[in-house]
C-alpha cells in the first residue's frame, strides 16, 4: 500500500507538470502547427495518469556519468515496511482517503449537475430536427449547445430562426456538430476525471479552463477549413451574437469567457501544408520525450533493492552512493522505504581512487534501524596475513552489529541466530587460516 501511495504522489506530480507544460506550450504550438493540433498537447496529463510505472530496474541499467567503477550491494528484501514507521503508513492512508474522497465527490457534484441540466433542458424543449442522427431541439438556451455522449443532442435558442440568418444557422450548427464529430463531450468527461484526480490543485483547475478553450479554437478551426475567407467574417458575427454558458461537460457554441480569444484566432486558423506536416512529426516525438521524463516508477521484482557505490575518476578519495541511476545522499530515502543513515561514511583507510574496487554490505535492522558495513580493497597486493587480519576485523564487526539487533516481526530471532551461526564459522576457519601462517 505505502509502494502504491508514493507511486500516486509521483504520478500526480508529473501530470501536474505536465498540465504546466502545456499551459506555456498551447498558445505557441497553436500559432506554429494550428489549433487542431495544439490542443492535442492536453493528452498528455491525461496520459501520466493511466500509464503504467516503469520498473526501476530499467533505469538501472542506464549508465551514470562521473562514475568509474560500481559494485552492486545487497541492501535488504523489498518490503513495503522494512524501515517505514507506523506512523508515516496511517498519515500515508489518511492523506490518500481525503484525496479519494474529494474526487469522488467532485465527479458526483458535476455528474449530478449535468444530468439535472440535460433533464430540465429536454423537459421544456421542442424538436428542432435531426442532423446526422443528432437530434436537434430548442430550448430555454443562450446560445447554440451540444451535450450528450450516447445520446447525441444540440440545443438551439428558441428564437435561432428569427435571429439567425440561416448561413448563421449552418454555422452555428457545424460547430456543435464538430463538437460531436470530434469526440469532445467524451473528452470533457474525461477531463473531469482528470480534475477530479487533481481537486486540490488549482494548477488543474485553470488547465481544464485552458483546455476548453483550446477546445472551442480547434472546433472553429474544424468548421472553417477550406471554407472561403468571406464566411470567416460571418463567423465571428455569429460568435459575437451567441452567448451563453452550459453546464460542463455540454460544449456551447460560445462561452463568454474565450470570446475574444477566438475572434483573434479565426483569421489564423489556415495553416500550411508543411506546418501541418511538420507539427504531425513533432506532436507525437515531444510527447514521447515529455512522457517519457515524467515517467514514473515501479520497484524492481527482482526482490532484491540495486543500490551501488561509485568512485570518482578524479581520484580525490571521495565516494557516491548510487541508488538505481541516482546519486544519494547521506539521510536520504532508498528503495522499499529504507533510509540511508547520515553517518554513513568509508571505513577509515580505504583507498577510494578511480582504480580501488570498495564492497559493502548492508544488513537488515528493526524499525528505522539500517547498519552498513564498507569494506574496501587495495589495488595493489597485500600480504596475506593483513588480508586475513582485515577480513577478521570486519566479520567482528558485523558479528557485532547483528548481534545487537533486537528480535523483531522483520528480523525475527530464527534469521538472526543463523546469521550469528554463518559468521562464526567464518571466523572460525578465518582464526584457523591465521594460525597456520
Amino acid at each position: 500500500m505505502t509502494a502504491l501511495i508514493a507511486w500516486g504522489q509521483g504520478t500526480l506530480l508529473a501530470s501536474a507538470v505536465l498540465m504546466v507544460l502545456v499551459l506555456v506550450l498551447r498558445r505557441p504550438a497553436r500559432y506554429l502547427m494550428g489549433p487542431r493540433l495544439a490542443y492535442l498537447l492536453w493528452v498528455l496529463p491525461a496520459l501520466r495518469l493511466v500509464l503504467p510505472p516503469l520498473p526501476a530496474v530499467i533505469w538501472g541499467r542506464l549508465p551514470v556519468g562521473g562514475v568509474a567503477d560500481m559494485t552492486v550491494l545487497f541492501a535488504g528484501p523489498q518490503s513495503d515496511g522494512v524501515t517505514g514507521a507506523a506512523s508515516s503508513g496511517s498519515v500515508g492512508l489518511t492523506l490518500a482517503a481525503i484525496w479519494l474522497t474529494g474526487a469522488l465527490a467532485l465527479l458526483a457534484t458535476y455528474a449530478v449537475r449535468h444530468a439535472w441540466y440535460c433533464r430540465s433542458l429536454l423537459a421544456s424543449a421542442a424538436d428542432y430536427g435531426r442532423i446526422d442522427g443528432i437530434r436537434i431541439v430548442t430550448a430555454d438556451v443562450a446560445g447554440p449547445l451540444a451535450f450528450g455522449v450516447l445520446r447525441r443532442c444540440i440545443a438551439v435558442p428558441r428564437d435561432f430562426n428569427r435571429d439567425y440568418t440561416p448561413a448563421e444557422r449552418a454555422l452555428a450548427l457545424a460547430h456543435e456538430r464538430a463538437h460531436h464529430a470530434r469526440g469532445d463531450l467524451l473528452a470533457n468527461w474525461l477531463s473531469l476525471v482528470v480534475l477530479a484526480a487533481h481537486w486540490w490543485n488549482p494548477i488543474a483547475w485553470a488547465a481544464v479552463g485552458a483546455f476548453r478553450e483550446d477546445q472551442e479554437i480547434a472546433a472553429d478551426a474544424h468548421v472553417l477549413g477550406g471554407r472561403p475567407r468571406a464566411t470567416q467574417a460571418l463567423y465571428a458575427h455569429v460568435l459575437a451574437k451567441a452567448a451563453g454558458v452550459g453546464a460542463l461537460p455540454a460544449c456551447n457554441f460560445n462561452a463568454r469567457s474565450n470570446l475574444k480569444g477566438r475572434l483573434l484566432m479565426i483569421g489564423q486558423h489556415s495553416k500550411s501544408r508543411r506546418r501541418l506536416a511538420l507539427g504531425a512529426v513533432l506532436l507525437p516525438l515531444f510527447g514521447g520525450a515529455a512522457l517519457a521524463a515524467t515517467a514514473a516508477t515501479s520497484p524492481a521484482t527482482s526482490g532484491r533493492q540495486a543500490v551501488t557505490i561509485g568512485v570518482k575518476p578524479d581520484g580525490a578519495g571521495s565516494y557516491m552512493l548510487i541508488v538505481g541511476a541516482a546519486a544519494v545522499a547521506p539521510g536520504a530515502p532508498l528503495p522499499g522505504g529504507m533510509v540511508l543513515p547520515a553517518d554513513f561514511s568509508a571505513a577509515g583507510g580505504c583507498d577510494l581512487k578511480a582504480g580501488a574496487r570498495p564492497h559493502a554490505m548492508a544488513i537488515k535492522g528493526s524499525g528505522t534501524t539500517q547498519t552498513y558495513t564498507v569494506m574496501c580493497g587495495s589495488t595493489g597486493p597485500a600480504p596475506v596475513r593483513a588480508t586475513l587480519s582485515e577480513g577478521m576485523t570486519s566479520l567482528q564487526a558485523m558479528r557485532a552489529s547483528v548481534a545487537s539487533q533486537p528480535a523483531s516481526a522483520v528480523f525475527p530471532e530464527a534469521e538472526r541466530t543463523h546469521a550469528l551461526g554463518a559468521i562464526d564459522r567464518s571466523i572460525a576457519e578465518v582464526r584457523q587460516s591465521i594460525a597456520t601462517l
